[in-house]
Formats: C-alpha cells, sequence, structure tokens
C-alpha cells in the first residue's frame, strides 16, 4: 500500500519523498487510487505556502498568486500542462480523429499550444490571486484534489487507446472499488473543510469534464495521457474559478 502511495506520488510529483521506485507495469494501475490523496499532498503544501506569504510576511495577494503558481507548476514537473499543449495543438490543428492523435505524439509546439498553456496559467494566476485576496487560503486544497478524483473516475470508465503510451496498462490492472473509496475518503475530507465549497467544486469539475470530453475524448473515441493532463489542469483552473465566484 505504501509503495503504492510512493509510485503514484513519484510520477505525479517532484517531491523528494523515498527512494526512486520502480514503475513496473502490472502494477502501475494499483497507483491510481491514490491520484487523490496525492492531490491533498499538493494542496495542503500549496495553503501552507499560501498562508506563510499572506498571514506571516504580509505579501500582496497578487505576488502570493505568482509564487504559489510558480511553486505549483514545479511540484508537478509541468507534467499536466504538457497534456494541455499537446491538447491544444490537437484541436486547433486536428480535423480528423486520426490527425489529432498524430499532432498530441508531436514534440512540437505550434500555436494552439502556447495560446492554450497562456490561457491556462492565466487563469489559475487571476482565480488564485482573488481567493487570496478574499482570504480564503485554505480552500487552496480543492482544485488539486477534485482534479485527480475527475481523473481517477476518467482512467476508470474511459479506454485509453494508446497502445504505446504510459497509460496502457492502468485499465487492465487498475481497482475501481479502491478508486472509489479514495474517492469518498477525500470528498469527505474536503466536505468537512466546506460543504459548500465542495458541492461548487463538484459541479465546476463535472462542467471541465464535459468540455473535455466534447472538445477531445468524444472526437478520438477515447482517452491519452495528453488528454488526461489537460482534464487535470482544466479542472483545476474550472475550481478555482468557481471557488471565486462561489465564495
Amino acid at each position: 500500500m505504501m509503495n503504492s502511495f510512493l509510485r503514484a506520488l513519484q510520477f505525479l510529483t517532484r517531491l523528494p519523498f523515498g527512494k526512486a521506485l520502480e514503475h513496473p507495469p502490472a502494477l502501475s494501475g494499483d497507483t491510481v487510487a491514490w491520484y487523490a490523496p496525492v492531490g491533498m499532498v499538493i494542496g495542503i503544501l500549496m495553503t501552507a505556502i499560501a498562508w506563510v506569504l499572506s498571514q506571516w510576511l504580509q505579501l500582496p495577494p497578487a505576488i502570493v498568486g505568482m509564487v504559489v503558481l510558480i511553486i505549483w507548476v514545479g511540484i508537478t514537473g509541468a507534467l499536466h500542462l504538457d497534456g494541455v499543449a499537446d491538447c491544444g495543438d490537437a484541436w486547433m490543428g486536428g480535423h480528423t480523429p486520426a490527425r489529432m492523435l498524430e499532432i498530441m505524439k508531436d514534440t512540437a509546439c505550434g500555436v494552439g499550444a502556447i495560446v492554450a498553456l497562456a490561457l491556462v496559467l492565466l487563469v489559475k494566476f487571476s482565480a488564485l490571486s482573488a481567493l487570496l485576496a478574499q482570504g480564503d487560503w485554505l480552500l487552496l486544497v480543492f482544485p488539486p484534489v477534485m482534479a485527480r478524483i475527475a481523473l481517477s473516475i476518467v482512467i476508470c470508465a474511459t479506454p485509453y487507446i494508446r497502445s504505446d503510451g504510459i497509460g496502457r496498462s492502468l485499465p487492465s490492472t487498475m481497482s475501481a472499488k479502491a478508486i472509489g473509496i479514495s474517492g469518498l475518503v477525500l470528498s469527505l475530507a474536503l466536505g468537512i473543510v466546506s460543504l459548500q465549497s465542495f458541492i461548487i467544486a463538484t459541479v465546476a469539475s463535472a462542467l471541465a469534464f464535459l468540455l473535455i470530453y466534447r472538445c477531445l475524448i468524444k472526437p478520438v473515441k477515447g482517452a491519452t495521457g495528453d488528454i488526461y493532463g489537460a482534464l487535470v489542469e482544466t479542472a483545476e483552473a474550472f475550481v478555482l474559478v468557481s471557488l471565486v465566484v462561489g465564495n
């Protein structure tokens, strides 16, 4: 169990927890149930950093938002932003499912990638700054957790369509029951923090999924690692904005 959590932590973040572990395909599905707990780790770190910068150093919300976002990207190693870039190019330039998938595999960045990255980061920075200006730094635990709950559900429910991608072995080795329990436990934890915010964040996550489904999953009839990354970043952005509007 602990090894599965550490593998998930090492895969989804650049945090130096323990020695590097191997990620054998036969065990890769075990880590999916730990994606939401990893999101909680990220959220707690972001909350602590925001509290120190806001309450202790008394920095302006915009500066705190900028620093938190930079550290957030650093902690995840821009893993999910890579998916945003690839999907941005694919959505803009792919007029057929085959072409979309081809563009996602291309390492070059086009206009779609640049625009998608800029918009996502702009939305997250603006929402972070507004949320911190309201003094709601504790709500920073919501976006990374809700996004990874959504990711876990999509991995469980959506076919992975690449035969050579990093997620090809996930569906056959993961446990839907474990994913459900993990999502439920983390949802209860967020509900304790703020039931209203949890409901708002749940709606926002659902809207983010619908957008990704309509623009990416439905056209290619499945998911890829890039689509997973785009879902995480989109859900985080939607949740951040919804928390600003709803609180």
